[in-house]
């Protein structure tokens, strides 16, 4: 910004709204940084002097919804996207390390920035007047550092859940933390244990996929293991020297460091659950973690099986962390996989050419026979005894129905 990044006329609109009200205006947080540093934002997030009844009132032509009014938060719904309108404000005490008892709102922009976690978030942006940077936040954007805004034991008491996000930002960014910051960061990672678990794995998914990732992971080793339980200190910081060998998914980069420090996937799967995640993020970090965990497949079916069984993505995920940690027949192992999925080879029952209803339409079984003789089938196709065709299938299912 500043000249750096031209902000659409759908935010400038509202901007402009709020000043014809006789309102202050300001863009702040992550589209401001984001900005300085020429990026193009994902979205816009403006703060104003005006209460929120005040903001309602200038932007009365706006679909509005109250997303977070007791906060003096109104959404605005433009053409553009969504933008949240703040009023500036001051957070009452943290007794939780987390959420403030209460917020007041102020006429005060500088009150309001100084509540900020890091100097990077704490700009404001005004489109007619310029950058206001009243703690030195470009100046940290280009010598490249993660700095609280003020005391930084302070920021991760009120918010235990900034000691993440301090790694999370760093590794994103690419940036270094401060050395200030980086103590009171480990001072203060105990906080992290009474923070939501799916707050803290959404932070640490975001900062397992930064450019920075194994830089942070190994430097910050004793602070991230106070979240993974079973994930040694040791450990972390084996796979925080590979961790450029893998895919940056969150998936992938997770089961790598447990991968480097656990072999017992029930220990793995505790840990996991304890992090909260979704259905399908615990079976892909599971199946990932299995292949990364054992040996690799020696034999194209043998690798169609480990396919049909794990999954595509989980398979090579788990080939490429083997490779990572020093497998030397990870690379062969990739080629037949990625072969396998290439080719479409049929790894599964619902891969093959006949059903059970063609089955039961045939040979007249029923049950669990049905199952069994697809599962046979399977076999043998993997195995490249049988083609995936539907009459050589139907000769070849005669005879196991023959046998049963």
């Amino acid at each position: 910004m500043s000249g750096i990044t031209a902000v659409p006329g759908y935010v400038t609109g509202i901007c402009d709204a709020l000043r014809e009200n006789g309102f202050e205006s300001y863009l702040v947080g992550g589209c401001v940084r984001d900005g300085v540093m020429g990026k193009e934002p994902h979205d816009y997030d403006l703060a104003t002097n005006a209460s929120p009844e005040e903001v309602k009132k200038a932007l009365s032509s706006y679909r509005l919804i109250e997303t977070g009014i007791r906060h003096g938060t109104v959404t605005a719904v433009t053409d553009g996207g969504p933008v949240e309108i703040t009023t500036y404000r001051i957070d009452g005490e943290y007794k939780d390390n987390r959420h403030p008892e209460s917020v007041a709102f102020t006429g005060d922009l500088k009150l309001d920035l100084m509540r900020r976690d890091f100097t990077v978030n704490a700009m404001a942006y005004d489109p007619r007047g310029g950058l206001v940077d009243l703690f030195s936040g470009r100046e940290h954007i280009e010598k490249r550092l993660i700095v609280c805004v003020g005391d930084p034991d302070e920021r991760f008491d009120e918010d235990g859940l900034r000691v993440l996000r301090a790694l999370r930002f760093a590794s994103v960014l690419d940036f270094e933390i401060e050395e200030n910051t980086a103590a009171s960061v480990r001072r203060k990672a105990e906080l992290l244990r009474g923070i939501s678990r799916e707050r803290v794995f959404s932070e640490i998914k975001k900062m397992l996929c930064g450019q920075g990732a194994g830089r942070i992971a190994g430097e910050f080793a004793d602070v991230l293991t106070v979240c993974l339980v079973g994930v040694t200190e040791d450990g972390l910081r084996r796979a925080a020297r590979v961790i450029g060998g893998t895919d940056p998914s969150p998936e992938e980069r997770l089961a790598l460091l447990y991968a480097a420090s656990l072999t017992d996937e029930a220990a793995v799967i505790g840990s996991v659950r304890g992090l909260k995640p979704s259905r399908a993020e615990m079976k892909e970090i599971l199946s990932t973690f299995r292949i990364a965990s054992s040996p690799l497949p020696e034999t194209l079916p043998q690798m169609r099986r480990t396919v049909g069984r794990e999954g595509g993505r989980a398979t090579l995920g788990g080939v490429r962390i083997r490779g990572a940690l020093g497998d030397g027949g990870a690379k062969a192992a990739l080629e037949a996989a990625e072969g396998v999925l290439s080719r479409g080879d049929c790894v599964r029952v619902r891969d093959l050419k006949i059903g059970g209803d063609d089955l039961i339409r045939e040979f007249g079984i029923s049950g669990e026979r049905v199952g069994q003789i697809l599962d046979e089938l399977l076999y043998h196709v993997t195995e490249d005894h049988v083609p995936n065709e539907k009459n050589a299938l139907l000769v070849a299912a005669g005879k196991y129905a023959r046998k049963g």
